[in-house]
């Protein structure tokens, strides 16, 4: 099944970009571990959309501020992606997978507007 194919199973509802700004984003597990923070949200290339977060750091986790002194930005498919309360969680995607994804190059994608309107999955609690 396609990312798009999954995501649209997922109940997908509209959200302002504006409020997906600074969301924790956490691996779907019942310990929630942190991620990284969403720093952006972008039309890549190909026309699809992209979260842009911090990821990673010396510590193995991310922690804002701090952590970002650490972390790189890498740019995760909106489709991978779902709401889960106040935060977003990357559900098809490992941590290992989210680690070998490139740092994220603004080259050829365009900054979403924070007013504009955009389908994001929602996600049912781990527990």
């Amino acid at each position: 099944m396609s990312l798009e194919q999954s995501a649209a199973r997922r109940f997908p509802q509209p959200v302002r970009v504006g409020t997906l700004l600074d969301r924790q984003v956490l691996q779907p597990l019942e310990s929630q571990p942190t991620l990284g923070w969403i720093q952006a949200v972008v039309r890549r290339p190909d026309g699809g959309i992209a979260v842009v977060m911090s990821f990673g750091s010396l510590l193995g986790r991310v922690t804002w501020p701090v952590g970002a002194l650490f972390a790189r930005l890498i740019a995760v498919p909106i489709d991978g992606m779902a709401l889960l309360g106040q935060d977003m969680v990357v559900l098809d995607f490992t941590p290992a997978q989210l680690s070998a994804l490139p740092t994220f190059d603004p080259k050829g994608s365009t900054p979403l507007p924070a007013s504009d309107v955009i389908m994001v999955a929602l996600a049912k609690p781990s527990h």
